[in-house]
């Protein structure tokens, strides 16, 4: 998996990247799980999951999840409504700080009705009510955590060793190493089909090719442009393209890394502004990828149904990048950079170190803000230590990639004003715009999808406008695999949604059933 590598914690409130989210996915459960129409509207296009049917109340303002009675956590412990309860409070608990907690925030409150059935309580009506409640919480075991108290959870030991109801069952976890995970035969929705499945982490992109052409491996999920053309040469491997959710951008953190006050150069809009003008977005994607790369126009996917092609963008105009400088006090210096007072308008960027891409693309941005009087700082790290430093607001800006909510509110988790207030774990640069707020609110709160569409699309226009990040493109998902792995249907923001359906058939590359997904990072 061409991921940010090794997971970052396997408890779902606190898991922040993709590796840890795929391994997540497979150890606990959900209520119900979004379908592969990525329809989130209302009810219809949702599957059961760890619920096998719920009613909603005459008034809407309430949905009864009632529980397969055959779950039941790996321990041998029944799932009860009282889990869903106890993981409902911890994500919206302020002492673990979760992503999902934004998400949540049109429900009143959980209550069990009896063991196996649990009731959401909402504020008000909106047609993501269901996805809320059913979906973005994945359940945790009460029985196992409940004693733990909030604040020590990050380092509970159970974030090393978890125990779910999902398809499989945890083995081992060998940091920067190895993730393992087995078959559960006990699983209540019938055993997966594959007995086996380790994340083999490798330290970077080529290290992971290198396990997938040698046949150590048996999937990667992304190919770069020079893996397609060398798996061709590999008669027992093949390239499969799916449809993709992510998006590439450079976030601007808006706030001092002391803390106090906004940031010298980039809490001012209009020099984030002029910052994003300078840059020739269409030439920095195409240098680096080829021409069928996408541009991104904001923190969200062609594959929404939301996007919508017209929305306006700042455009790549130097000449006026320069002259908005100039009216905002930043002037030339005989050093080529522009200064207001003592101050220089130079900030740092973290770029990933294994992202050979994100490298190249940083170097071309680099030359172009140098051109405008602008002084870009390089910044190689690790992808843990960029998370870390990300999380502790200890950098000026970050070259990001986020795989995006299948659901248009996810948007909140990133940008919202109640993200920031929250600790600003995942909005770490703090935007805040009450108008942005307010729009996403209407859209939440709108009646039919047709006025939601419209006020999602009005939310992205004051977004756009704020520049809070450079939108750069969008992925381009094509996986390599072996020819005898048999993937289910790969959904656009989570590929890994049916890999308890994937399977192994006769091939050169069989080796039992089992697949190795190799981790390294692009």
């Amino acid at each position: 998996m061409t991921l940010p590598a090794d997971a970052d914690n396997l408890l779902p409130p606190l898991s922040t990247n993709e590796t840890s989210g795929q391994v997540d996915a497979v150890l606990f459960e959900k209520l119900a799980e979004v379908g592969d129409s990525l329809n989130v509207v209302g009810d219809a296009g949702f599957r059961p999951s760890l619920a096998d049917s719920w009613t909603w109340a005459p008034d809407s303002l309430s949905i009864a999840f009632h529980l397969d009675p055959k779950a039941h956590w790996q321990d041998g412990v029944p799932v009860r409504a009282a889990d869903v309860v106890y993981s409902y409070r911890v994500n919206t608990s302020k002492d673990v700080g979760s992503s999902v907690g934004p998400l949540l925030a049109g429900i009143d409150s959980v209550t069990a009705a009896d063991s196996v059935t649990a009731v959401f309580w909402f504020h008000a009506r909106s047609l993501e009510q269901f996805l809320n409640a059913g979906t973005q919480i994945r359940v945790l075991p009460a029985h196992l955590l409940g004693n733990v108290p909030d604040s020590a959870l990050k380092t509970a030991a159970f974030d090393r060793n978890p125990v779910g109801s999902g398809p499989y069952r945890f083995v081992r976890w060998v940091s920067g190493s190895t993730i393992e995970v087995v078959a559960d035969s006990t699983y209540h929705r019938g055993r997966p089909k594959i007995d086996r499945i380790i994340w083999s982490i490798a330290a970077n992109p080529d290290a992971a090719m290198l396990r997938l052409f040698s046949g150590e491996a048996n999937f990667t999920e992304v190919l770069r442009k020079q893996d397609v053309a060398e798996i061709g040469k590999h008669p027992n491997l093949k390239a499969v393209h799916y449809p993709s959710m992510t998006v590439f951008y450079v976030r601007f953190n808006e706030r001092s890394r002391g803390w106090h006050g906004p940031h010298p150069v980039l809490g001012d809009r209009d020099v984030r502004r002029a910052l994003t003008m300078a840059i020739d977005r269409k030439r920095a994607v195409s240098t680096v990828f080829d021409s069928s790369a996408k541009l991104a126009l904001g923190p969200f996917t062609s594959a929404l149904s939301t996007y919508d092609p017209a929305l306006p963008r700042i455009p790549y105009a130097p000449d006026s990048a320069s002259a908005i400088l100039e009216r905002r006090g930043w002037v030339m210096g005989k050093d080529g950079i522009r200064h207001k007072g003592d101050v220089p308008l130079r900030f740092s960027l973290l770029v990933p170190g294994t992202s050979t891409q994100r490298q190249q693309m940083s170097v071309l941005l680099q030359d172009m803000l140098k051109q405008v009087g602008a002084r870009l700082d390089l910044e190689h790290v690790d992808f843990p230590t960029m998370n870390d430093r990300m999380e502790k607001h200890d950098f000026d800006a970050a070259f990001e990639g986020m795989t995006i909510d299948a659901t248009p509110s996810g948007i909140r988790q990133e940008w919202s004003t109640s993200a920031a207030r929250a600790g600003g774990t995942s909005n770490t640069g703090y935007y805040s715009n009450p108008a942005f707020d307010a729009l996403i609110d209407s859209a939440v709160a709108a009646s039919n999808a047709k006025e939601a569409i419209s006020q999602y699309r009005r939310a992205y226009t004051t977004l756009i406008a704020d520049a809070p990040a450079i939108w750069l493109y969008e992925g381009n998902a094509v996986a390599g695999m072996g020819t005898n792995v048999h993937p289910a249907h790969m959904r656009a923001d989570m590929w890994w949604a049916h890999l308890a359906d994937w399977s192994i058939g006769d091939g050169p590359a069989a080796k039992g059933a089992s697949v190795a997904l190799a981790a390294g990072a692009h």
